[in-house]
């Protein structure tokens, strides 16, 4: 939410990095982010509702009923601009 300590921090010293790695027991592979950060009210129910009907089976009642109640609560859009991209593949 808006006022979560992560988001504070953000507010405070910008600077964020996200690394995006293969699951335990696949070929190692990975990519990494780093650069600024910036925190937006606007855009985060879309893209919880976005995200969960990619990666859900809305179908599925206990999913759909998940979803409705994370778009009730309060959620800010996270967006780091890369200033460094990484990556690493064997």
């Amino acid at each position: 939410g808006p006022d979560t300590l992560k988001v504070q921090r953000l507010r405070r010293d910008p600077r964020a990095s996200l690394v995006v790695a293969a699951p335990v027991g696949e070929r190692e592979r990975w990519v990494s982010i780093a650069g600024p950060a910036t925190v937006h009210a606007d855009g985060a129910h879309d893209l919880v509702r976005r995200l969960a009907a990619r990666y859900w089976d809305l179908d599925d009642t206990g999913r759909a009923g998940d979803l409705a109640e994370m778009v009730q609560g309060a959620w800010v859009r996270v967006v780091i601009h890369p200033e460094e991209v990484a990556r690493y593949a064997m």
